[in-house]
């Protein structure tokens, strides 16, 4: 197997091998996700074999870190012969540990005197490798007595290569063990193997790719053939996360039966143990999408890179990893230690049996010697434990083992947490439910822990019902809204069902002192979202996005981001709101929030459909929607739906439009659980106006009446819909007082939406010297903040009476060279997702370029892009 640009790290790996002279027969590689490690030890292990060693060892898998000696075992698994040829207190020790014996625990020495003594043993019957991939996920005690038996190599016939995630900026490095870092390969080693792999890229496609992968291989590998979901990642995102989301866009790919048994996988180790329950045709289909490879393993298959395996992990539902564990948990009853870990993981609420199931364990591993392990199971055995008093007296038993490992803070800080649990479980109760519901997006699981306990958690039990839009959820948290105290909990449970007023909010933030707790000021900023009161608590909003520099609040500074996304957007500064929203979402994607992540998802699907980037605004949505319906997040699927409909509406496609807005609100009903439904009237009426629905659309506009007081743009939007719906000689004073309104200029893209139905409405009746000035003046608005499609469609209007619009000023401007090279494919005819499978960019990136191109060439619409290219330059 040749490995371009790999011969400093192979001549290591060899000399440690052949043990030559001066040479330390150790060697631990580490590096970043992708760089080369797994092929480095496979290429260890066969210039090994080449020369008769044999070779043990094995791989760390996460899910078995947590299982003490589980590593030892599979390291003696295939010489266990071995073990019965050392002397009997050593066998006797190595047969404890790995609970094939009963007896008292062996203390740490004893076990890796035993363990180097087995080794010594094989080493006898000739030489040895101990080949170890994915170190670092070895369980704790194995490590420790592999990192003995390192330092002891030299005295017999054996040597030892691991690889490993990168150094940490904290780890000691011990003497006497040889680390190699594994960097990215150098430019030239880079495009040789680039070239290689995807022969006959475009220059253009080849110089991004070799700069995007940054000399990583398995970048190298994959980027060429980007899915568009990387492309929807925000600019300088980690490469480890453009990786994993294109192995995700892979296995969503996938149908949900091969899904669910590669998922059981996933979370049970790294080979395709499960492999039975899938037909040699699925496994092929896994196979060509890159995802597994075959290896002379049992099962014949393992998952192609550690990050298949997580990016299989994350894109599964909560639900459907509770399911997966608890299949995993039934599956090994055999193995009470590895199923206590699975039923915890498959257990939300509070479960008395499955707690004392988890003391038991932990005690176990205690008692085998796995003191740091048995702290982490008490930790969860307390998060288990529904009895505050019970709960307080295992995270003390976790402290007491924790000071006896020698983690003194951990131990401070697991007696601080008894104590708290004792004094306020509810609170307790209220985090964890915050973290399942920010982490994970798991509403039923969040709701369902909150229940039991009256008055835990109310404002959770707030923002969840806020997502679910469930008029049955409402319906309890009525009730816990009823009995709670806290006046902020209370406007926001009005205001999220439609009955607070913008006073009240803007009372309770300017009664917040200044250094109220951000989780407070978040919450009450999103309220402020709803009454158009934004604008006026920026230095709020600055003040939570700082906080993760200042406090460390990164939960907050993501809702930070999200707020001044809206209000950026809704002010027609849509660059700043896609800046803003980007930077949350990166930070988001940095921290694993997956639920502010996707209300950022939202953001920018909303920038993209009012430009009249429908691409973008559908890959966005399909993102969300892939997320959202199995969590339940219905606020998340209603603003997907937004998306797509505006996205429609600016391509003057009505009737798709029209379907999307009726998903989120009925002709004629606006469902007070729903809380976006207000904000869907204008653009839901004039979608029935324009496919003939004229009894929706005055149902509809009379259902809206009663809204008008609720915010100002709300007021904006229910009079232009009477407008919409009103006979043509009431139609346009309407629509004047609407414009006439206070400060409309304010939200410049709603401005000139109503601006451009009265003119279009003017033009219809046959008064182009009135409806003129209006269009103009939308158009105008529209290219001031970029609403390419709009402009596009204000301008056509204008045309209709009798103005002849003239090219824009920026119309000399010269392309770049990647946007001539889309401008004439698009001229030659082919579709946005032809392109992109030419150029190696996704069908979103095309149509960016596009709605970049047209007002640089000053026109409106594809067909006018062969007579406008002629003679165009080049930067």
């Amino acid at each position: 197997m040749d490995i371009i640009g790999r011969e400093r790290e192979l001549a290591a790996l060899r000399q440690a091998i052949d043990r030559a002279p001066g040479v330390l027969p150790n060697v631990v590689l580490h590096g970043d996700p992708g760089v080369g490690k797994s092929v480095l030890l496979q290429a260890g292990i066969a210039y090994a074999g080449q020369r008769g060693m044999r070779v043990v060892g094995g791989s760390g898998f996460e899910s078995e870190a947590q299982l003490a000696f589980a590593g030892l075992y599979q390291l003696f698994g295939p010489v266990m012969e071995y073990v019965d040829r050392v002397e009997p207190y050593h066998r006797d020790v190595l047969r404890r540990v790995l609970g094939m014996q009963d007896g008292p625990t062996p203390d740490r020495l004893a076990i890796s005197v035993a363990s180097l003594a087995v080794l010594a043993t094989v080493a006898q019957d000739g030489p040895v490798l101990i080949a170890v991939e994915d170190a670092h996920w070895v369980d704790h005690p194995t490590r420790e007595v592999m990192m003995f038996i390192l330092m002891r190599l030299k005295p017999y016939d054996l040597r030892a290569i691991f690889a490993r995630r990168p150094l940490t900026a904290g780890e000691r490095v011990t003497p006497g063990i040889n680390t190699l870092e594994v960097g990215p390969l150098d430019e030239q080693a880079a495009g040789e193997l680039l070239d290689l792999l995807h022969p006959g890229l475009p220059e253009s496609v080849r110089l991004r790719v070799l700069s995007d992968a940054a000399g990583n291989p398995l970048a190298l590998t994959e980027l060429a053939r980007t899915s568009v979901g990387v492309e929807m990642l925000p600019t300088g995102a980690p490469l480890r996360t453009r990786l994993e989301t294109a192995f995700a866009g892979r296995v969503l790919s996938l149908p949900p039966e091969i899904r669910t048994t590669l998922l059981v996988t996933a979370l049970d180790g790294d080979r395709l143990e499960h492999q039975a329950e899938l037909s040699p045709h699925d496994l092929l289909k896994v196979e060509r999408l890159s995802l597994v490879t075959r290896d002379s393993t049992p099962s014949g298959m393992r998952f192609r890179h550690p990050l298949v395996r997580s990016a299989i992990i994350n894109t599964a539902a909560p639900d459907e990893l509770r399911q997966a564990h608890a299949v995993l948990a039934e599956q090994h009853r055999a193995d009470p230690e590895r199923r206590m870990w699975h039923l915890a993981a498959a257990t939300v609420e509070p479960d008395e049996r499955v707690a004392a199931d988890m003391e038991d364990a932990a005690r176990a591993v205690s008692l085998r010697g796995g003191s740091g392990l048995a702290v982490k199971a008490l930790q969860r055995a307390a998060d288990l434990t529904p009895d505050p008093a019970a709960r307080a007296a295992r995270l003390e038993h976790a402290a007491e083992l924790a000071g006896e490992s020698g983690q003194l803070d951990l131990a401070q800080e697991l007696l601080d947490q008894a104590r708290r649990h004792l004094n306020d479980p509810a609170r307790a109760l209220a985090v964890k439910a915050q973290i399942l519901l920010l982490r994970d997006g798991d509403l039923d699981a969040a709701r369902r822990l909150l229940r039991g306990t009256p008055g835990a958690g109310p404002l959770i039990r707030v923002m969840a019902a806020s997502y679910a839009q469930d008029p049955q959820e409402w319906a309890e948290v009525t009730d816990v809204v009823a009995g709670c105290d806290d006046e902020h909990v209370r406007l926001l449970y009005d205001v999220f069902l439609g009955t607070g007023t913008a006073e009240r909010v803007r009372t309770a933030l300017d009664e917040l002192p200044g250094d109220a707790p951000p989780g407070r000021v978040a919450a009450l900023c999103r309220a402020a979202t709803w009454m158009d009161l934004l604008p006026d608590y920026r230095t709020r909003i600055r003040a939570l996005i700082d906080g993760e520099v200042g406090r460390g609040a990164v939960t907050h500074a993501a809702s930070g981001y999200w707020l001044a996304a809206h209000d950026h957007f809704l002010a027609g500064q849509w660059e700043a709101a896609e800046s803003s929203a980007n930077a949350g979402l990166d930070l988001c994607v940095r921290h694993d929030l997956e639920l502010l992540a996707h209300d950022l998802r939202c953001s920018l699907g909303w920038i993209a459909a009012a430009r009249g980037d429908a691409d973008s605004a559908r890959e966005y949505s399909r993102t969300v929607q892939q997320w959202a319906a199995p969590r339940g997040s219905a606020l998340h699927l209603t603003l997907a739906a937004r998306n797509l409909a505006l996205a429609a509406t600016a391509h003057g496609d009505y009737e798709t439009a029209y379907a999307h807005w009726t998903s989120i609100s009925p002709p004629g009903v606006i469902p007070a659980h729903v809380a976006f439904a207000p904000w869907a009237v204008f653009e839901l009426v004039e979608s029935a106006v324009r496919t003939g629905r004229t009894a929706e659309a005055q149902a509809h506009a009379a259902a809206a009446a009663g809204l008008a007081d609720r915010a100002p743009r709300l007021r904006l939007h229910v009079m232009a819909a009477q407008a919409l719906v009103a006979p043509e000689e009431e139609a346009v004073p309407l629509f004047k007082a609407a414009l006439a309104l206070p400060r409309t200029e304010r939200w410049p893209f709603d401005h000139a939406r109503v601006r451009l139905a009265l003119g279009e409405l003017q033009r219809r009746r046959l008064q182009p010297g009135e409806a003129r000035p209006e269009l103009r003046r939308a158009a105008d608005l529209f290219a001031g903040i970029g609403a390419t499609a709009w402009q596009q469609r204000a301008e056509q209007e204008l045309r209709a009476t009798g103005v002849a619009v003239a090219q824009r000023a920026n119309a000399a401007h010269s392309l770049t060279a990647q946007q001539l090279e889309v401008a004439r494919l698009a001229a030659s005819g082919l579709s946005n997702k032809e392109i992109g499978e030419r150029l190696f960019l996704s069908s979103r990136t095309v149509s960016a370029h596009l709605y970049r191109i047209f007002p640089k060439l000053g026109i409106t619409s594809r067909a006018a892009l062969r007579d406008a290219l002629e003679g165009h330059a080049v930067n």
